[in-house]
């Protein structure tokens, strides 16, 4: 098991750090910046959310626009009662499939309401993954 960077708490010490109502803004988004740096984008909303930094927000939901990624933009959209534009969910269906993240591209399509799209995604997510054997070897 690979050892945390300095200075970025273990999962125990973010959930306490998370709950904790009395832990200072600046301090939550110090730990938001810590995780984006790494690249986890999950763990950075969560304190970002928690120290109320409109601005890192902002840099997370043009990164997820960025990036595609689908998931991080719902759940700030979420958090902060934003609308997403149909064409803005289009946009990043076909970035996220250029980008071969298929799970991405099938739920933008979804949310921007283009089903052949959604479905080409499916079937391209279908064509990584290999079918599991209904098969059992037993042996004798």
């Amino acid at each position: 098991m690979e050892a945390l960077p300095r200075g970025v708490p273990s999962c125990l010490k973010k959930r306490a750090l998370l709950n904790n109502s009395q832990l200072a803004p600046e301090t939550s988004s110090d730990y938001g910046r810590k995780f984006l740096a790494l690249g986890w984008l999950d763990d950075a909303l969560d304190f970002f959310l928690q120290a109320q930094d409109n601005q890192a927000l902002e840099e997370l939901q043009v990164l997820s626009l960025e990036t595609g990624d689908v998931f991080l933009l719902e759940r700030l959209i979420k958090a902060r009662s934003l609308e997403v534009p149909v064409e803005l969910w289009r946009q990043m269906g076909e970035k996220a499939l250029a980008s071969e993240k298929f799970r991405f591209a099938q739920r933008a399509f979804e949310k921007a309401g283009l089903p052949e799209m959604a479905a080409l995604a499916g079937q391209r997510l279908e064509n990584l993954v290999p079918p599991m054997s209904t098969e059992v070897d037993v042996q004798e």
